[in-house]
């Protein structure tokens, strides 16, 4: 058992022996939890949990004593990483950012750019994925901080949240579509209309989502993508329509692609996020203080020698 998988079994614990509950928080799929769990048992030839029909109800004796020790495992893990990354001198380490690919064009370039160029003892690891899977890196200490869309549905009493950025959703489409005369449009106006939207691993399609819920309004999904250019691209020469953040046009020189605005626009807002805890490494608050700083301040990235 490595240790994500020790994680695994503390939080099916510290959750009541809830499979459910304790994948939503660890945000994978139940059924992976459990083989995690069944094959442990199985190559170690010991039973942790009691179960009655197929339900966990309790720990075994080797499951009480085995979650004591893993415990311990975790913390001096944890404590054993600190000072892994506190070696040597203090400006040299590395730092792991999650940013999902569409907030790392269209925020992110000049700001990790100038971080690389002026710390170059200093190695910065980017992880480009999505909001859910960042958010289970987060959630298992797999990065230091993450840049996400609000909401995060991360415990505020775990992690904390900072503004860095706040837009809008707009609506993009060819200059030819009936749409683009308008100064601004309605949601209900994209009724029945071909939409070209991020796929489900995005959060702004699942806010889209709601938005039509909310609006009791079955919208006509034509086109699913990861990729925001590619959405861009296939309303030049068509009748679709996608809904990205107001600020990608300024990453794009189609001429023969208009923004709308929407008359109630959904927020798009960005937060940095990051675990609370009693001490942050220098990297690490040098890290978050210029990512702050440059988003809220307009102040340009310095490096570390001379923070």
């Amino acid at each position: 058992m490595d240790i994500n998988q020790l994680k695994y079994f503390i939080a099916i614990v510290e959750n009541d022996l809830n499979l459910s509950v304790a994948s939503k928080k660890l945000h994978i799929s139940q059924p992976a939890l459990s083989k995690y769990i069944i094959k442990f048992e199985e190559e170690e030839k010991v039973r942790l949990f009691e179960r009655s029909h197929g339900r966990l109800t309790g720990l075994t004796p080797a499951g009480e004593n085995f979650y004591g020790n893993a415990q311990i495992v975790i913390e001096k893990h944890d404590h054993l990483m600190k000072e892994f990354r506190d070696h040597g001198s203090l400006i040299k380490g590395t730092v792991r950012i999650g940013i999902p690919p569409l907030i790392l064009t269209v925020l992110f370039t000049e700001v990790m750019a100038d971080l690389i160029r002026l710390n170059p003892d200093i190695r910065f690891i980017i992880v480009e994925k999505g909001a859910f899977e960042l958010r289970r890196m987060l959630l298992l200490d797999e990065l230091d901080l993450a840049v996400l869309l609000h909401p995060t549905n991360l415990n505020e009493l775990l992690f904390k949240e900072e503004v860095i950025r706040e837009d809008a959703l707009s609506a993009f489409m060819s200059k030819d579509n009936p749409l683009a005369a308008k100064n601004t449009i309605e949601w209900t106006d994209l009724k029945g209309k071909d939409l070209a939207v991020f796929n489900e691993t995005f959060m702004i399609h699942h806010q889209l989502m709601r938005k039509f819920q909310s609006l009791k309004m079955e919208p006509k999904i034509s086109l699913m993508s990861g990729s925001w250019d590619f959405l861009l691209e296939v309303t030049r020469t068509s009748n679709f329509i996608t809904i990205l953040p107001a600020p990608i046009k300024e990453h794009f020189s189609f001429k023969d692609v208009t923004e709308v605005s929407f008359k109630k626009p959904i927020s798009w807002q960005v937060v940095m996020t990051y675990k609370l805890k009693s001490h942050y490494t220098r990297i690490e608050e040098y890290t978050i203080d210029s990512i702050r700083k440059y988003f809220k301040e307009k102040k340009k990235i310095e490096s570390l020698r001379h923070e």
